[in-house]
């Protein structure tokens, strides 16, 4: 029962099943739980190549994952003291934990800003000090965190969803049909030189920042407004070099 998988077994053939598939399939946390440890139990086999494995390091913001899981366990606000890139600095923030979620090698909390009635992300590496709060808050029963990022890529929920088309080119499409960049992804027309693709979306920072590391093998169609931000963005990266 580590994994919450219940296996059963029919008496007469000793025929062993998972009698709730669903704790597998639609699981998050069992998911990410099994691949981890299955890498886990892959790497201490092969220790003695340690040196010819690589991996990605994730900054060391996991320090605060356990109060703040146990805070959305029971449902209990917390406080924190948070920089961010620019160097301001807010302290004694309260906030309710509703979520947390890795991106990037980045681990955020999504929490509700009481004081503000908005739901805010914060990025755990630049949280300086958390305590657990007295105080509960309530969960609404009706929020989904995957809902909530249903239209979305990434961290950031500044924008609003859209139909989004992009003409892949070069080993693009092979690429994005392997590794979608999104579930909403649909693949509209393909030939010998390039292949479109269209998303429900909203073109938010960090879904821009992913169209533009892939270079010159991805552009955006549709919708013009999208196209001509994205142009913009090149040319003022063309002068740069200028």
């Amino acid at each position: 029962m580590q994994f919450g998988v219940v296996i059963e077994c029919k008496r007469g053939n000793n025929l062993y099943y998972i009698d709730n598939p669903d704790a597998l399939e639609k699981d998050s946390i069992n998911q990410w739980l099994l691949d981890s440890f299955a890498v886990s139990s892959l790497l201490m086999d092969n220790r003695s190549i340690s040196d010819r494995v690589m991996l990605e390091d994730i900054p060391s913001g996991r320090f605060y994952l356990d109060i703040i899981t146990t805070a959305m366990r029971e449902n209990r606000q917390i406080t924190i003291d948070y920089e961010d890139f620019f160097g301001n600095i807010i302290q004694g923030l309260k906030i309710n934990p509703y979520f947390i979620r890795l991106f990037k090698r980045r681990w955020y909390v999504l929490a509700l800003v009481p004081c503000e009635k908005v739901i805010q992300r914060f990025g755990l590496d630049r949280i300086k000090n958390v305590e657990m709060q007295e105080i509960k808050f309530n969960y609404p029963k009706d929020f989904s965190p995957e809902g909530y990022f249903q239209n979305f890529y990434g961290v950031f929920h500044d924008a609003e969803p859209s139909t989004i088309q992009l003409k892949a080119y070069k080993e693009k499409p092979n690429y994005l049909r392997s590794l979608p960049l999104h579930h909403s992804q649909r693949e509209m027309e393909s030939n010998n030189d390039f292949t479109i693709f269209e998303y429900k979306i909203a073109p938010t920072y960090d879904f821009i920042q992913e169209i533009l590391s892939h270079g010159n093998q991805l552009e955006v169609l549709s919708p013009e407004s999208f196209r001509q931000q994205i142009k913009a963005i090149i040319q003022e990266m063309h002068d740069f070099y200028e």
